[in-house]
């Protein structure tokens, strides 16, 4: 049997299972970042098995990732009429929810969070150990307005749950709540440990270095050994290398910011991000604008992934750079 066949016979059998599989490639692909392999998969599934509630749930987290605000719903919603009994299909129309939530007037907020919950809660009630719905319960506690169900306390206790599901999630959660109420000390205490827990997570190593690249004043250091770690527990993920891109960018290291650049597009071809990041880095120090131009123009040169800066966002930063650039010629006579 040709290889291509027996993928795709593989791919429908994971599919098929549903709840009851192991993660699937394109899940696995969706956790690292590798949105458009995930899609084109799972676009070829859907015109398959167009009754297939899993393809309808990866594709709604797909097509949500790339900023579609009018199918996501929908199809988690199918998801979920073809099979109820799931709970990361109630997880995704809740998640759905909460992003059409973000957009909508207050009146409508309250309704869609009273959705939400409902959602949210079947979730946890057919699956109580789905760490990602337990987070999404502790974000609506944390940040919806009291009169739509948020409390601080419940943020807290769903927190405290979720870490003896899970210690590097619950860690991770612990560690935005300290964040959340600007206890800095506590927030870096979480992320340590949850860092330091073995098996070791690159989730949780990523954490750590934003967390040190996001102080006042930054502590450059650090987070070059956190994302260092995990950049060394799996290269082909991108944001290890963005954090990377900042640092190197900040202190002007350009052998070691073109060698990263140089190993992130080789790596991770589909997602440019750290070209975008290391240009923001620049912009924001005022140094090297024609640096910045280059490698916006670079990360324009594809199609954006999934979750990652938009297109529109690129190219504002790159008028604003290729501004900076023209006043710094006009100024020295050079492009630098």
């Amino acid at each position: 049997m040709p290889r291509a066949s027996t993928l795709r016979i593989v791919f429908a059998a994971l599919l098929i299972r549903g709840c009851l599989a192991a993660q699937t490639e394109p899940e696995r692909l969706i956790e690292a970042g590798h949105w458009k392999r995930a899609r084109a998969m799972v676009e070829a599934r859907m015109a398959q098995a167009p009754a297939d509630p899993l393809a309808h749930f990866l594709l709604s987290q797909v097509r949500n990732a790339f900023g579609d605000r009018d199918s996501p719903l929908a199809l988690a919603e199918k998801a979920v009429a073809l099979d109820g009994r799931c709970a990361k299909y109630h997880r995704q129309v809740a998640e759905c929810l909460g992003v059409m939530a973000q957009h909508a007037n207050p009146i409508q907020q309250v309704l869609l969070a009273r959705r939400f919950r409902a959602e949210i809660d079947r979730a946890l009630e057919l699956d109580p150990r789905d760490t990602q719905a337990a987070r999404d319960l502790m974000e609506f506690f944390l940040l919806a307005p009291g009169i739509a169900g948020g409390d601080w306390r419940r943020a807290a206790e769903t927190a405290a749950r979720l870490l003896s599901v899970d210690p590097v999630a619950g860690l991770l959660a612990q560690a935005r709540l300290a964040a959340f109420r600007r206890q800095t000390a506590e927030a870096e205490s979480c992320l340590r440990r949850a860092a330091e827990i073995q098996p070791p997570s690159y989730r949780a190593r990523v954490a750590l270095a934003d967390f040190y690249l996001a102080r006042v004043p930054p502590r450059p250091d650090d987070a070059r050994q956190a994302a260092a770690g995990a950049l060394a527990l799996d290269p082909g993920r991108v944001d290890a290398y963005a954090i990377l891109a900042e640092v190197y960018a900040a202190r002007a290291e350009w052998a070691a910011l073109d060698a990263l650049l140089d190993a992130s597009a080789r790596q991770a071809p589909d997602d440019l991000t750290p070209f975008y990041r290391a240009a923001l880095r620049l912009l924001a120090s005022g140094s090297d604008p024609a640096r910045a131009v280059a490698y916006l123009r670079t990360y324009l040169a594809q199609p954006p992934e999934g979750n990652a800066p938009s297109a529109a966002d690129a190219r504002a930063q790159l008028g604003l750079a290729m501004e900076r650039q023209r006043r710094t010629v006009a100024k020295t006579g050079r492009p630098r």
